[in-house]
């Protein structure tokens, strides 16, 4: 790529702008593509022709000529990379990359990385210009020649800006692209950078652009003085000169940063609300920008701000869909942690339900056969719900299999269980029930660590006890070497059990009432059989919250004591379910 570079007295870097193939016309004249304000130019006064590859510069017949390397040139004069070009009081270099091996650099920074710095004012590269077939203007300033896009330059910047931004979806994308639109709009801008809120409020520089090869060592430094008047004040600024304007406090720490005219505009989201700021500046004297430049910086402002936001909730939507998929393959592995059909315990009806508040919960049952034909069967509570919780129940999972399977004594058992959850250091605990069926005795065990003792039906004075209350420990894994005991109570045919988690008698409607205990044990009363009992449990406790959000994971299980010469098969089993019009779907409900 080759370009033109037109530089001050002190050779300092004002703009940059491509050499397309073909004619490029520097004159008076507003169809010429470098238009420059000044008397002693003509209206037509040269032309850099490109082709092939190469470069000449012609006089276009001017009255006070053109010259190259300080001598003037009659005839077309081919261009070789450093050139020095004089138009009157302009003089250009010419730049041929492939040539030079030069190159522009463009920044990007993501938080307070190296190199750049916001700078508390309150406290003692060459990106060549490319504009298509852009049209500029250089006109005297304050301070000398300026340089900007004439108005059909900057409506056609402008049009690309709609065009290339409108379906950029990640902030990363639109950030860069605006940048190179500015530079379009205003080719006396050296530097153009977007400052933006991160979630904590601070201010965080998100993306730069410079012209000129930026120095690596070089650190470049913003001014939170400029930043925070436009975000508080909400309207965008021109200064002529910063480093002397009396609204940002005339800090040494601006004058510093060698600002001379810039302009600075609000980044707003949808209620009007600054969270960032679009800001292009010049190093090259007084009045590179005018009244009506500020008007463009805050029009591209407001598109920008509307497509930031656009970005940002693209990129939120697309996370929380990521995050939807996560947990739905999560709510997969944590059902293959539960029973997928009940235990094979002869003598023993058990059934169960299991709902999780939202994708995944912490709520834990389990049956787990042991020697000797005996089951048992495990409910837990993990406190809190959701991905920890479900994360902290499947290794309580695995070592509950694994303590139980080692150890005939059921209290020690859970002595171990106890000090190898609480030596992972998790700030967690669990409530944990565990009942150990025999089909050969009518006895039947309990070791309890802070959980609801089970409900016991007798099945001939229908009244309900909950043996083991006063004898349950502490949860598990507050503390390691908590003592357990194990108790024994008899189950006779027709008795029943259930095991549930806080998230039955505690479901709330709307008005925040319980569904409660007391509740649970009057439907264990009325009821028949396991499978009714479970089934007017649920619908019980789902009438009673109605349209109110789900207040925690809800586990139930239902443990029932028969003859075994009365057992009935799958089929029966369905039939006295559908009988009961229970309102839950079969599928929720697993019987043995």
């Amino acid at each position: 790529m080759a370009y033109l570079k037109i530089l001050s007295g002190a050779a300092n870097t004002t703009s940059t702008f491509d050499l397309k193939s073909g004619d490029t016309t520097i004159g008076r004249h507003p169809d010429c593509t470098i238009v420059v304000e000044a008397g002693a130019v003509s209206r037509f006064h040269a032309k850099v022709t490109s082709a092939d590859g190469k470069f000449e510069l012609t006089d276009s017949g001017s009255r006070n000529g053109t010259f190259l390397n300080g001598q003037q040139i009659a005839v077309p004069t081919a261009l070789k990379d450093g050139d020095r070009i004089r138009i009157s009081e302009v003089e250009f270099s010419f730049v041929d990359e492939e040539k030079s091996g030069f190159a522009g650099s463009e920044m990007t920074f993501e938080g307070a990385n190296f190199g750049i710095m916001m700078v508390d004012d309150r406290e003692p590269s060459s990106q060549p210009f490319a504009a298509g077939s852009p049209m500029v203007e250089i006109r005297n300033s304050v301070d000398g020649f300026a340089m900007s896009a004439t108005p059909e330059a900057k409506l056609e910047a402008l049009q690309q800006i709609i065009s290339s931004l409108g379906d950029a979806m990640v902030v990363d994308e639109v950030l860069p692209k605006i940048l190179t639109s500015l530079f379009r709009l205003f080719p006396a801008a050296d530097r153009g950078f977007i400052v933006m809120k991160d979630d904590e409020g601070n201010l965080i520089p998100r993306w730069v652009k410079t012209r000129g090869k930026q120095d690596e060592t070089e650190t470049i430094r913003i001014s939170k003085t400029i930043v925070r008047r436009v975000m508080e004040s909400r309207e965008a600024i021109l200064s002529m000169d910063a480093s002397d304007d009396s609204r940002f406090d005339s800090s040494q720490s601006i004058a510093d940063f060698s600002i001379r005219s810039m302009i600075c505009a609000p980044l707003l989201d949808s209620e009007g609300e600054a969270f960032g700021v679009l800001q292009i500046d010049s190093t090259q004297g007084r009045g590179q920008f005018r009244d009506d430049d500020t008007d463009l910086l805050a029009g591209v402002a407001a598109y920008s701000g509307i497509l930031i936001n656009n970005a940002k909730m693209h990129e939120r939507a697309m996370r929380q869909k990521e995050v939807e998929q996560d947990l739905q393959l999560a709510t997969g592995v944590q059902q293959a942690f539960l029973p997928d059909q009940p235990p094979n315990a002869p003598g023993f009806r058990v059934s169960s339900y299991y709902q999780a508040a939202h994708h995944i919960g912490g709520d834990y049952y389990d049956y787990i056969h042991l020697p000797g034909g005996r089951v048992a069967i495990v409910v837990a509570d993990v406190v809190g719900h959701g991905v920890a919780a479900a994360m902290f129940m499947a290794k309580l999972s695995a070592e509950t299999r694994f303590c139980l399977a080692s150890d005939s004594d059921f209290a020690a058992a859970i002595e171990r269980l106890n000090d190898r959850m609480s030596a992972l250091g998790v700030d967690r605990f669990v409530t944990f029930l565990v009942l150990v069926l025999d089909p050969s005795s009518d006895q039947v065990t309990i070791v309890n660590a802070g959980h609801m003792p089970p409900l016991v039906r007798d099945a001939v004075t229908r009244e309900v006890s909950e043996p083991g209350e006063e004898e349950s420990g502490l949860p598990i894994a507050i503390s390691e070497g908590m003592e357990y005991e194990a108790v024994s109570f008899t189950m006779k045919p027709g008795d029943m059990a259930a095991m549930y988690t806080d998230g039955i008698n505690e479901a709330m409607d709307i008005n925040d009432e319980e569904f409660g205990i007391q509740k649970i044990r009057e439907l264990i009363q009325a009821g028949g059989d396991s499978e009714q009992v479970i089934g007017e449990i649920i619908a019980s406790v789902k009438e009673h919250v109605g349209e109110a959000d789900p207040f925690d994971d809800m586990c139930l299980v239902i443990i029932e004591r028969y003859q075994q010469e009365e057992e009935l098969s799958t089929e029966q089993q369905i039939a006295k379910l559908k009988s009961a019009s229970v309102d839950i779907p079969t599928s929720d409900v697993k019987s043995s």
